[in-house]
């Protein structure tokens, strides 16, 4: 599983969403979110590498942008106008302090997109690079090497950014392709070859027999709706994470179903209620069915309630 591509998609999908709040609420001249977009993106650059500080909250007066660090000596101006005359009046008036003249100025349009700017903005200021719009942003982003640092990153926007639609659910491929990102995180994980009969028949049939037509029924009118998704949440999973979510899944599920009397019924239940809440902590709430539906195809695999 390609964990990278999920962070990135959660990224994509919250700041993009908060680029269209900042737009409506500006529409209706309600500006005060932008206010919390200074704070907000001071936090997620100094995720990136920066020691940003609001300029509200400094001493000095620097007029004309919101957010500096005087470590990295930059400056951004957090703004939803785009327009030629906010640009060059930020710049100019950055700049005619002799102290800030060492610092690079970057404009940071949190609603609106960049133009292709004519106006000459001086020798200091290259708009291609220093106008950041979402997009470009999300390019930046998108650029980090570092897995922990873009996992940071989409935890802090999972955290302050909950939109309705995440309040509810989240689609059947990104509760499953989160599902396998929490089975696969051990990395470490020791893996043990454990002597397991892999008779998954056998196992509905005469093992869970009093449960088998539950099981199979479950499966059967879960297969349609979330087949697909599974298929396409697990196609870039490697060798060594299958065998991480295998192990996992084996001793957990083995734990459940012994504190469930060996009923796979009630210890199904369980193992989704667990996994749900683990993947929900957050406050973001995830395809329940989606969870049970591949617990389900890992039990037929032999991965859940493993043969003694």
């Amino acid at each position: 599983m390609d964990n990278r591509q999920t962070y990135i998609s959660i990224i994509t999908k919250r700041i993009t969403y908060l680029q269209k709040e900042v737009e409506n609420f500006n529409s209706l001249n309600l500006t005060d979110i932008n206010v919390f977009a200074e704070n907000f993106y001071r936090d997620l650059f100094n995720l990136i590498g920066f020691e940003f500080n609001n300029t509200n909250f400094e001493n000095n007066n620097f007029a004309h942008i919101d957010l500096i660090d005087t470590v990295n000596k930059q400056a951004i101006q957090v703004t939803s106008q785009n327009d030629n005359t906010k640009i060059k009046e930020t710049i100019d008036g950055f700049f005619a302090k002799p102290e800030n003249k060492n610092y690079k100025l970057q404009i940071l349009l949190i609603s609106k997109e960049a133009k292709d700017y004519r106006t000459k903005f001086g020798k200091k200021f290259n708009h291609k690079e220093d106008v950041l719009d979402i997009k470009r942003l999300l390019a930046i982003i998108n650029d980090i090497k570092e897995i922990e640092t873009i996992k940071d990153i989409a935890d802090f926007l999972d955290k302050n950014i909950l939109t309705e639609r995440l309040k509810t659910e989240c689609s059947e491929v990104e509760t499953i392709m989160m599902l396998i990102n929490y089975l696969s995180l051990n990395k470490n994980r020791v893996i043990i070859d454990k002597a397991v009969n892999v008779d998954p028949k056998n196992k509905i049939e005469n093992r869970f027999s009093e449960h088998s037509d539950y099981i199979k029924q479950q499966y059967s009118e879960l297969y349609a709706k979330y087949n697909g998704a599974l298929v396409e949440a697990t196609s870039k999973i490697d060798g060594v994470e299958a065998e991480i979510i295998s192990d996992f899944l084996k001793d957990e599920s083995d734990i459940i179903l012994t504190k469930e009397n060996n009923n796979p019924k009630l210890a199904l239940y369980s193992l989704v209620e667990l996994f749900y809440g683990k993947l929900s902590s957050n406050g973001v709430k995830f395809d329940k069915q989606a969870i049970k539906f591949y617990l389900l195809d890992e039990l037929i695999k032999c991965n859940v309630f493993p043969n003694k």
